[in-house]
Formats: C-alpha cells, sequence, structure tokens
C-alpha cells in the first residue's frame, strides 16, 4: 500500500509495509503544540462512522489503524466515552493512559483487562451518582466526579480542564459521535485528523451524532491519499 502525500505537495510517496513508515508518519503527523486536542475519526463518504458490522472495525483499515496508532503515540492520553469503549471493544492504548466518560459509571462489558501486557492507567470521568460503580467495574482505574450541567450531561470543558489537572497535555480523543460533537461544538478541537474511506451506506451512525451544528471553517494542513482512494486529512479548527 502506497500513501501519496497530496498537501502539501512536497513529501512524496510513502510505502506502509517499509520498515521506517511509522517513523516518517510520527513525523507527518507531529502536533503543532505539545497541548493539543486531536479528535480522530474514521467515516465513509456519506458520514458514517461505522462499517456493516456496526463498528469502525470494518471500516477501518491497517494503515488507518496506524495512523490512529502515531497520533496516539503523540498524545499523552486518549480520551473516549463509555458506549464507544463497549461498542468497539476498545482496550488499553500501549502507551498514552485512557480516559473515559460516562454519566452512569457502567462500564460493563469493558476489555479494559483483556491484555495483561497493556497496564496503561484508566481514569473514569463520571458523576457523583456513577462514582462507585466506576470504581467496581474497573477497580485499578483512576475515578474523577464532574457535575454534571443542566442538559444532564458532563461539559466538555470540564472533561478536558480535568485531564489538564492530571498532568495530560496531548490528547487524542476518539469519539464516539455525540462526544466528538460536544467537543467541537465547544471549541475544545484544535485539529480533525479524518479518514474518509471510499465507501457509502451502513448503520446510520453519524460521525458527530448531531442533525445539526453550528457552522465553521477548516484549514487543512496535511491530505494523503492512498492506493484505494481513502483519504487522511489533518484539518485545523483554530487559526
Amino acid at each position: 500500500m502506497t500513501l501519496r502525500r497530496v498537501v502539501p505537495v512536497a513529501g512524496g510517496e510513502l510505502e506502509v509495509e517499509h520498515p521506517e513508515a511509522r517513523r516518517t508518519l510520527l513525523d507527518w503527523y507531529a502536533p503543532h503544540s505539545p497541548e493539543h486536542v486531536r479528535l480522530t475519526l474514521v467515516t465513509t463518504l456519506d458520514g458514517r462512522a461505522a462499517g456493516p458490522d456496526g463498528t469502525s472495525e470494518s471500516l477501518t483499515t491497517r494503515t488507518d489503524r496506524m495512523v490512529l496508532g502515531v497520533v496516539r503515540q503523540h498524545a499523552d492520553v486518549v480520551l473516549v466515552g463509555a458506549e464507544t469503549m463497549r461498542r468497539e471493544g476498545l482496550r488499553r492504548p500501549r502507551r498514552a493512559a485512557l480516559a473515559v466518560v460516562s454519566l452512569s459509571g457502567d462500564l460493563t462489558g469493558h476489555r479494559l483487562d483483556a491484555d495483561p501486557d497493556r497496564t496503561a492507567p484508566v481514569i473514569v470521568l463520571t458523576t457523583k451518582a456513577g462514582a462507585a460503580r466506576a470504581a467496581a467495574s474497573v477497580p485499578d482505574a483512576a475515578v474523577v466526579i464532574i457535575d454534571p450541567s443542566s442538559d444532564g450531561r458532563i461539559p466538555p470543558t470540564a472533561i478536558v480542564a480535568a485531564l489538564r489537572d492530571r498532568g495530560f497535555a496531548g490528547i487524542a480523543a476518539e469519539g464516539g459521535p455525540a462526544l466528538a460533537a460536544q467537543l467541537l461544538d465547544a471549541g475544545l478541537v484544535d485539529e480533525l485528523c479524518l479518514t474518509v474511506m471510499p465507501s457509502v451506506g451502513g448503520p446510520g451512525l453519524a460521525a458527530l451524532g448531531l442533525a445539526s451544528a453550528p457552522f465553521s471553517s477548516l484549514s487543512l494542513r496535511q491530505l494523503l491519499v492512498d492506493d484505494e482512494g481513502a483519504q487522511y486529512g489533518r484539518w485545523r479548527t483554530q487559526p
């Protein structure tokens, strides 16, 4: 598989199977600042966040997973919602910590103990009502209590602030759709790393989970295209 760097023009091609491919991608995906929030999503051409099996597993590819791993390697913590963690069968990252957002603290069905060699710390961001359940679900997790806002959700600003208070400067947010939309709507995302697969149709799971959202313009930092037509973009949300 070959990745062609379309933007910026200089950069040439990268053979994904090459032993130095990951090192090159680490350079191409270097964040603009150690302190950042990067949102990473994979979608179909018509904006769906899941493939035929209802998860991203049947939508993503080896190259996309490599890009995701590179973004994670530049981060201090991976941020996800509890529903996405369960649906995707998410495990602990190899390097970064994992932060899970859950109103109820119910992490039943998690796979965080599936790999004994993966010992990255887990932080559960939940409400006072969900704290005991979260602690019982993942005994080695650090439970952080955040008061919900008037709409019943955990405020995204409080999520980011809590992670920064714990020393996590680089945040790699991976959804799900509702959490991704909240982070974007609150203006907390510095960069959107969006993979668009050359496919349409599938489950009705919109990548950003909202019927409407505030309009905003993004600036393209980088665009890669592979042999099968998948596009890997880096979009700045801030001037």
